[in-house]
């Protein structure tokens, strides 16, 4: 009996030889991170939709696809307006990465206004974990995003 790979085990859908999803996850070396990512990609694509994305891909260039929807998805979420390629324009790509990395180890993404004497109109992402730790200096959430270990993201204000 072969079983599923870690992104279908996660959506719950049988694994055939063909698994588009299975090459995708190669570059990412923990179980549980493979299967956090296909399911937070799942909720934001919609899971039909992902894997639509994922089977017009080649295998060649799988991997560059799936990091783009990552990045994308998650630039999304942290300028909701104009995604990762406004992160890249406006010079704030840091704030996509952070995001990305949080997806990754399954921390909360937060999304804060920095305070220096006056409110900044800039949002930045930080890991709740800074904010915790006291590594910035002063902030207040403007809106929470959590994700959940399930996957489920919610926003909270």
């Amino acid at each position: 009996m072969r079983s599923s790979c870690n992104g279908c085990r996660a959506l719950r859908r049988g694994c055939s030889e063909n698994c588009i999803i299975k090459p995708c996850l190669e570059w990412i070396r923990c179980p549980e991170t493979q299967a956090r990512v296909t399911l937070f990609l799942a909720k934001f694509y919609g899971r039909t939709g992902l894997l639509n994305l994922l089977a017009n891909a080649t295998n060649k260039n799988s991997i560059a696809v799936f990091k783009s929807l990552l990045y994308e998805a998650s630039g999304r979420l942290a300028n909701p307006t104009h995604g990762a390629l406004g992160l890249l324009l406006t010079g704030e790509w840091s704030r996509c990465e952070a995001a990305v990395e949080a997806v990754l180890t399954g921390s909360n993404i937060n999304v804060v206004t920095v305070v220096d004497g006056q409110t900044s109109p800039c949002t930045g992402i930080v890991l709740k974990s800074d904010l915790e730790n006291g590594n910035m200096k002063t902030a207040e959430a403007s809106s929470v995003i959590e994700t959940e270990p399930n996957g489920i993201a919610e926003t909270h204000s």
